[in-house]
């Protein structure tokens, strides 16, 4: 398994590949805009070019989180529009830059329940078909409070979408311990593993997101914290670190960094430590 960071965008593409290069990650994220801004204003025909040929001579992958103000069960029309459109904008930039997947917070939930279905796959379909092929969307599992908080919302996101090909999920440890997953033990990780395999498929499973969790189990906050400072501890990230089935798949860091700068050469290293 290789260890990636999410890394800051700002003054450019090639900072992102610095500061890749700085903390000694092995992957990158990144946002393809402003986060809490619906325009994706990406980056010059040429910053792009460069990037697409410079990335891989550094890193196993780079994959995007799209912004934050995306939510297929929107109740609001224009708030749905501005959805797909934000959409389909970062996975058309995805291409140009060589990513192949494109992260993101699938929607809210209605007291635990998932509005708006038809819509939702009525807009994954239309995402969909106005992108490029070498292109797909992951859903993010989240804390428990929006869609995602279940591995079943995952498992009808993928079977609703029209072309399963192109989707995947990607599996954040806060998140999972947060909605009430036991991944702190040995135990509980190899029976949440057993669920996403007989739910979704480990096949479906694009990459991880390593952060460990502010709040205790089943707390439903989604507060990241660093790597063994928090009531995940650091046995639980060797477990997946070590299960030669995510040999081939990237952890990426969203942590709040010892010195509150971000994901940081300290937390990659811990991670480094625990991977034989």
């Amino acid at each position: 398994m290789f260890i990636g960071a999410h890394v800051s965008t700002a003054g450019g593409l090639k900072n992102a590949i610095s500061k890749g290069l700085e903390i000694d990650a092995e992957a990158l994220q990144i946002f393809p805009s402003a986060p809490l801004q619906w325009k994706i204003r990406g980056w010059s025909d040429d910053d792009c070019a460069w990037f697409k040929n410079e990335w891989p001579k550094n890193f196993k992958q780079v994959i995007f989180h799209g912004i934050y103000l995306t939510n297929l069960a929107a109740d609001s029309p224009e708030n749905l529009a501005k959805t797909k459109q934000a959409l389909i904008e970062t996975l058309t930039l995805a291409a140009k830059i060589g990513v192949v997947g494109t992260i993101f917070h699938p929607g809210n939930y209605n007291n635990g329940e998932i509005l708006h279905k038809k819509q939702i796959q009525d807009t994954i379909t239309e995402v969909l078909a106005g992108t490029p092929e070498n292109t797909m969307l992951v859903y993010e599992n989240s804390a428990g409070s929006t869609m995602g908080g279940k591995l079943e919302d995952l498992a009808w996101l993928i079977d609703v979408s029209s072309d399963k090909n192109r989707v995947a999920v990607c599996l954040d440890t806060c998140h999972a311990f947060a909605a009430g997953y036991d991944i702190k033990t040995k135990d509980g990780y190899v029976a949440y593993v057993k669920d996403v395999d007989r739910l979704i498929g480990l096949d479906k499973v694009f990459c991880w997101h390593f952060n460990d969790s502010k709040f205790d189990l089943g707390a439903k906050r989604d507060r990241h914290e660093n790597i063994g400072e928090g009531f995940l501890g650091k046995e639980s990230f060797g477990y997946i670190l070590n299960d030669e089935r995510w040999g081939d798949t990237a952890g990426y860091l969203e942590v709040p960094g010892f010195e509150n700068t971000g994901p940081d050469k300290q937390n990659i290293e811990v991670l480094k430590s625990l991977r034989k």
